[in-house]
């Protein structure tokens, strides 16, 4: 008993500067449904917030990263993102999310969630992402 409380809280230790030096950023909408034909191209836009305990520099794509869907590459802009404090709190910036759908696409809907990719920031990203649903009709 005594050596899972003192893993526990050397985890949590360990863990809690790592958690501090991160910045959070969220979006809204958290999820973006588009309807797309073939041979079409659909806009919306994000907001990206940052956030973060000390001035920092955020620099990532987003639309560069997808997980857990079936959305093809290509299908989707990528979107150079920047948001940058001089001192803690949050900072915004909004974005157009573009998605193009091929010709002869099948109908059908395609999914997918966006994540920042990180590229040169001065603190490590923690996101949620955003949820995409493309119907194609």
């Amino acid at each position: 008993m005594k050596k899972i409380l003192i893993v526990s809280l050397l985890t949590f230790a360990l863990g809690m500067p790592l958690n501090l030096n991160a910045a959070s950023v969220t979006f809204e909408p958290q999820k973006v449904e588009l309807r797309v034909a073939p041979g079409q191209t659909g806009r919306t836009y994000i907001t990206a917030h940052g956030y973060a305990k000390r001035a920092y520099s955020l620099n990532f794509l987003l639309g560069s990263k997808l997980k857990k869907g079936n959305i093809p590459r290509g299908w989707l802009t990528a979107a150079y993102l920047w948001l940058d404090s001089k001192s803690e709190g949050t900072s915004s910036c909004t974005m157009n999310l573009v998605v193009s759908v091929p010709p002869g696409t099948e109908p059908g809907i395609y999914s997918g969630l966006l994540e920042p990719d990180d590229m040169r920031s001065s603190e490590s990203i923690i996101s949620t992402g955003v949820n995409v649903t493309i119907k194609v009709e």
